[in-house]
């Protein structure tokens, strides 16, 4: 398997499980047919991605600004928070404490089916109080190109628009025409968080807890600190961070992002 086949299988393989040990608790079917197969039956998803370089990082970011919303600004959101495409695409206004500044996520819409809460930086919160306000909607989706009636949709044309816009930053940033930026998924956003967070000196604790990521082993069951705290100093200085990429002058651009 290639690309990102491996962590589809994976997901597919673990809720099939759920439903049929569901069935077959129930007496519905008489065993459930992946009983046999185990995680290590398929093969590890190495494919986590790539950490951006800067000139990556600010080509990115400037076509983002070009499309504006609703792809620009939830692009923006997922640069400056390193959390998962659905976590902003599907978030709804009542999911924004604004007294607290941060996004709720609930059990029921989290992967890993727990709380998680993402505390949002001045600069994210700044973009946030820029988003459309939809009237008469008690509570609405924050990203939508419909009213905020539904979340929203077509992200493989909105991926395609925000590459051949950052393909032209890219080439005027090197000052070169025949530049070409490298392949990217929208995932590689978290990776590249999570890889400045750690140079910006945040322990690796700290680095799962901002995106995200489940405790591993005893840490689960006796760790009950929630690191609000340490989220919220963490993308503060990832948010200063980025912006000072995306602010440099082209020649504290740092890394080769170009495809020969």
């Amino acid at each position: 398997m290639v690309g990102g086949k491996i962590g589809t299988a994976r997901e597919v393989r673990k809720q099939l499980n759920r439903i049929f040990n569901w069935a077959a608790d129930r007496e519905i079917i008489s065993l459930n047919p992946l009983s046999g197969m185990k995680r290590a039956d398929l093969a590890r998803n190495t494919e986590a991605g790539r950490a951006l370089t800067d000139v990556e990082l600010r080509s990115i970011w400037l076509g983002a600004e070009e499309m504006r919303y609703p792809f620009g600004s939830l692009y923006q959101f997922l640069m400056l928070t390193g959390q998962r495409r659905a976590e902003w695409a599907f978030c709804q206004r009542s999911e924004i404490d604004t007294a607290n500044r941060w996004l709720d996520l609930g059990k029921e819409r989290f992967k890993s089916r727990r709380e998680h809460i993402v505390p949002m930086s001045d600069d994210i919160w700044a973009l946030f109080e820029r988003l459309p306000v939809w009237a008469g909607a008690n509570d609405y989706f924050v990203f939508s190109s419909r009213h905020g009636r539904v979340p929203v949709q077509g992200f493989s044309q909105g991926k395609s628009a925000l590459d051949e816009l950052a393909q032209e930053y890219l080439r005027k940033e090197l000052g070169r025409p025949d530049a070409k930026l490298q392949h990217y998924r929208v995932h590689d956003f978290r990776v590249t968080c999570e890889t400045r967070l750690a140079h910006l000196g945040f322990n690796q604790e700290v680095r799962d807890a901002v995106l995200g990521h489940a405790k591993p082993g005893l840490q689960k069951t006796y760790n009950k600190h929630d690191y609000l705290d340490e989220k919220r100093r963490a993308l503060q200085a990832y948010a200063a961070h980025l912006m000072a990429v995306v602010h440099a002058t082209d020649n504290v651009l740092q890394g080769s992002c170009v495809e020969r």
